[in-house]
């Protein structure tokens, strides 16, 4: 089973390696591919975003699907293998689709962290967005995609601080009941 996001696509040289993979009838259960993900239209080689493996191909009933809210994924017990071409993945063609996902994603994440009975405060919701910063742009070297790699690292900041200030908001209103 192939497993593909609407915003992912598979290219004419992964679709050659999935079939001969397929045609040698090699024993694994579950492959990784490595995937290429685009922000506001540039491919990204770093800031944390590549390689980017994801498991997508596996055989039926030896994996299955987490209930995640957000970035659900393929859970394999095993140790796939791993292909060699790329999915490429158009997460965010524009920056308006950036703010969108921002704003959908960190309301998911407040309400995952309210599920698994995690607290926020104001304070953790800089120090959290200040630390995405940090490794986005200084550790996983964003900095060497440029500007856009900039743009990327304030975007995952941001995510990250309005997923905690979310939580956060949300103990406030309880309190206040």
């Amino acid at each position: 089973m192939l497993s593909v996001d609407a915003d992912e696509r598979v290219t004419p040289t992964l679709r050659e390696e999935i079939l001969q993979a397929l045609a040698l009838g090699k024993t694994a259960q579950a492959y990784e591919i490595p995937r290429r993900s685009s922000y506001c239209g540039q491919f990204i080689a770093h800031s944390g975003w590549s390689p980017d493996y994801v498991l997508r191909l596996f055989r039926r009933g030896s994996a299955k699907f987490s209930d995640d809210l957000v970035h659900e994924k393929v859970v394999f017990a095993g140790r796939p293998e791993k292909l060699v071409q790329p999915l490429l993945h158009l997460s965010f063609p524009d920056f308006e689709s950036v703010l969108d996902k921002l704003n959908r994603y960190s309301s998911a994440g407040a309400q995952s962290m309210a599920r698994s009975g995690k607290t926020a405060s104001l304070a953790s919701a800089v120090g959290h967005g200040l630390w995405a910063f940090f490794r986005t742009y200084v550790i996983r070297r964003g900095f060497l995609d440029g500007q856009i790699g900039l743009a990327l690292a304030i975007s995952n900041a941001q995510g990250t601080y309005y997923r905690y200030a979310k939580r956060w908001l949300m103990l406030r209103s309880d309190v206040k009941r």
